[in-house]
């Protein structure tokens, strides 16, 4: 985790892919709809259970009704009640594998779900690396702006007093300046894309804006190897696909179920009390335990139903559900082609700037000799004054274009790393 020196937080690349899992709100939400698609399967396995039901009814009635108890009709000014209660379930026994099918609907859904979360991550480690990178690139370019401010203020400074003892022309005091005022330029643009990009980061991290933060990178990023073919059934976007179509098949199935019978149980068992049912032989009210008992009742069916014509719905359901899988089939072809485009890019993209770097260094020093030699030459008198800022702009371009050049080989290292990663 990122480490704190006094306010400053330093943070390197880790360090930063830490931040985004910690803050980032679409990542969080992600995960809620990973744990929406585990509840879903596991309302699905509930399918499979019995329903089992418990009711009870108690009705005091006073004047004319029917106890349903007894069987009698109940007139005159008299107090009457009765109470009965049961249990009952209801098991589907068939229908045509539905639930089945559903349970494994469900959990396609969670793969999507998971790998939808990886898809997230993936694409907001690239933003994250695109204005990491470029936040680098404008700081280091932004001191090397100031370091060449500095040395033209002091050029300045030579020249003018050079000019005072007439070993200087006013045309090398023009060029000096023309020189400050370009650096002092340079110097506050890159300060200001270098604010303008660690804005950027702090907003992709979620952190807050006036927090003082420190890019760096590790020493050894250069030195992860590069891995070599693409693997299709690795890649997040072919598998998301894959799922898609596995879904795709289930509906089908799930449509087809349509055509098979449902053959459902039911079941109940329970009892009754009534103060109007009397013992015969007596004539007295049969008390409630007596009751409970003999007015036991215990039945269960079976329900058979199947649909003879339902206006075609299941036939066209079906055929669309083929329809979008063959889509999802078009879809996939087209995905593996570009995802191998995109990886084969990244590949040599991370090469040239390999090469590229390589390039740079080279003309680096030479720039940096030809600039030393010149500076030389012209502070003997035996080169212009447009001579040395010509090779000192052209050391300053060699030297932008070598600070670009070392971040943009870790861009592009880290860009192959996150498409590879499986």
């Amino acid at each position: 985790m990122p480490y704190v020196v006094f306010s400053q937080r330093k943070v390197d690349w880790v360090n930063a892919k830490d931040l985004l899992y910690k803050n980032n709100i679409s990542l969080k939400q992600s995960f809620l709809k990973e744990k929406i698609a585990i509840n879903n399967v596991n309302i699905a396995r509930g399918n499979f259970y019995p329903n089992l039901t418990f009711n009870a009814n108690n009705q005091h009635t006073m004047g004319l009704v029917f106890d349903p108890v007894s069987g009698k009709l109940i007139t005159g000014n008299q107090w009457s009640n009765y109470a009965t209660g049961n249990l009952g379930t209801t098991v589907v026994l068939f229908q045509g594998g539905q639930k089945l099918l559903t349970l494994d609907l469900e959990k396609a859904n969670w793969d999507i779900a998971e790998i939808e979360t990886e898809k997230l991550l993936q694409e907001l480690e690239l933003q994250l690396l695109t204005v990491f990178t470029q936040t680098l690139i404008n700081h280091d370019l932004w001191q090397a702006a100031k370091s060449q401010l500095l040395l033209s203020s002091e050029q300045v400074k030579q020249e003018e007093a050079l000019m005072d003892v007439g070993k200087r022309t006013l045309v090398d005091l023009a060029q000096a300046k023309a020189k400050f005022a370009n650096d002092n330029l340079n110097t506050v643009t890159t300060k200001n894309a270098y604010e303008l990009s660690m804005l950027k980061v702090k907003q992709i991290l979620d952190i807050n804006e006036s927090e003082d933060l420190q890019l760096f990178l590790p020493k050894e990023f250069e030195q992860i190897p590069l891995m070599s073919s693409f693997d299709q059934n690795s890649d997040l976007y072919i598998k998301s696909i894959d799922r898609q179509l596995d879904i795709q098949h289930l509906k089908i199935k799930l449509a087809r179920a349509n055509y098979f019978p449902t053959l459902v149980f039911n079941g109940s068992y329970g009892t009754n009390y009534s103060s109007q049912r009397q013992n015969i032989p007596t004539g007295k009210v049969t008390n409630f335990w007596d009751q409970l008992n003999q007015n036991r009742t215990l039945y269960g069916n079976l329900s058979l139903s199947m649909s003879i014509f339902d206006g075609f719905r299941t036939r066209n359901t079906i055929y669309s559900e083929k329809l979008t899988a063959r889509s999802l089939l078009y879809e996939k072809e087209k995905k593996i082609i570009e995802r191998r485009q995109v990886f084969t890019q990244a590949i040599i993209e991370y090469q040239a700037s390999q090469e590229e770097l390589t390039a740079i260094q080279a003309s680096y020093e030479a720039n940096k000799v030809n600039y030393e030699a010149i500076n030389e030459r012209y502070k003997v008198g035996k080169s212009s004054s447009i001579d040395l800022y010509k090779a000192m702009t052209e050391y300053n371009i060699s030297e932008y274009k070598l600070i670009t050049g070392r971040y943009q080989l870790f861009y592009k290292m880290a860009t192959f790393q996150i498409i590879e990663k499986k």
